[in-house]
């Protein structure tokens, strides 16, 4: 697509962009300019879909999964950045399929999320949380794809609401209302306007701008229902543009500020620590976390330990492992070695298909 921008006289330039056909903006004769004709957040908004880095949702498209395929409790553990709710209701997470050469909605789309509620309940649904909201204010455009079933109320009620953090001002909510889906694919545009934040005090560190979709508060049906949602974007501006495409190692490392999992499989020298030998794995994160982060171990995955002449394997219990670290580098020391095998100061610990995982989530 280009922009044409002309004058009274014919002449002018174009922006090129992404969509299929051209947009002109006349000038008015005189030699008047943009703010004259009212056409300045027009013109914004068409450089700002050309410039990129415009959404604000991390994995909007659904792409990214490192914790696995789908999830059943609450919190955090199928698809990057999106936890449930589940408020006494039951629920599966889980990352989908878009069948290849699909036209109900734009064929690049590969996939998006299902939230499958098979017992509903008042504000049983998802989250999404958004770094940095002293940095939200004035006009944004929130859009995105859905489908499915609505709940026993006939619609799911949808907000955004900014928390400004230990310490900080009360939080606003500039967005409440329903939404009412159907069974069909259609693009849902919403306006959102983030309050002044002067004279707030903002703490970044722990505050977050969420995006919910659930069962209503005074919807205490237990009717199941499912939402299928993709293309989830927040930008700045009152028009939605097209949804922007990242590619998956970029979303990856996005993601990776918040959590990533190390599923490399190597041999981990012992050190000495407080005179005696722990298995200590040290790690550098892929990227610069969000704070510093709490590490885990499966504990119900075998080690395997090698003193040079003896080779066995152990399960660490969870209450013998201590995490370390920083928004940079981590550590993970298993206090105790189990099932009879000594720690030898020079031995080591091997990690076959296991992996180390650390969270910074908000």
């Amino acid at each position: 697509m280009s922009l044409i921008i002309k004058n009274s006289n014919g002449g002018g330039i174009a922006l090129d962009s992404t969509t299929t056909s051209n947009e002109t903006l006349t000038l008015p004769t005189g030699g008047g300019t943009l703010a004259d004709t009212g056409l300045t957040n027009a013109l914004t908004t068409r450089v700002n879909a050309v410039g990129g880095r415009k959404n604000l949702i991390i994995n909007g498209g659904m792409t990214v999964k490192q914790r696995g395929d789908s999830h059943s409790t609450e919190g955090y553990g199928s698809l990057d950045r999106y936890t449930i709710g589940l408020s006494g209701g039951s629920a599966t997470m889980s990352q989908e399929d878009l069948t290849l050469g699909q036209s109900d909605i734009p064929s690049r789309f590969r996939h998006y999320m299902k939230l499958n509620c098979t017992t509903g309940n008042n504000n049983c649904g998802f989250y999404h949380h958004i770094e940095y909201p002293s940095e939200l204010e004035g006009a944004y455009t929130l859009s995105f794809y859905a489908k499915g079933t609505n709940p026993a109320a006939g619609n799911f009620a949808l907000s955004v609401q900014s928390s400004y953090g230990s310490g900080g001002s009360g939080g606003v909510n500039p967005y409440d209302d329903t939404l009412t889906i159907t069974s069909s694919w259609q693009r849902f545009t919403i306006a959102v306007t983030f309050p002044s934040l002067t004279g707030k005090t903002v703490n970044d560190s722990d505050g977050s701008t969420a995006i919910n979709v659930r069962q209503g508060g005074s919807d205490t049906g237990t009717a199941a229902w499912a939402l299928d949602i993709t293309g989830l974007q927040l930008e700045l501006g009152s028009v939605a543009t097209d949804f922007e495409h990242r590619s998956y190692g970029e979303e990856l490392a996005l993601c990776q500020r918040y959590y990533w999992k190390d599923i490399s499989a190597i041999w981990r020298s012992v050190i000495l620590d407080g005179g005696g030998a722990y298995p200590t794995a040290f790690v550098t994160h892929p990227v610069p976390m969000r704070a510093t982060p709490t590490g885990s171990f499966p504990t119900a995955a075998s080690l395997y330990y090698n003193n040079g002449s003896t080779t066995a394997n152990f399960t660490p219990a969870a209450s013998s492992i201590t995490t370390y670290g920083d928004t940079t580098n981590g550590t993970i020391r298993f206090n105790a070695i189990s099932n009879g095998v000594g720690a030898t100061h020079g031995a080591k610990v091997g990690m076959w298909n296991v992996a180390l995982a650390f969270d910074a989530e908000l």
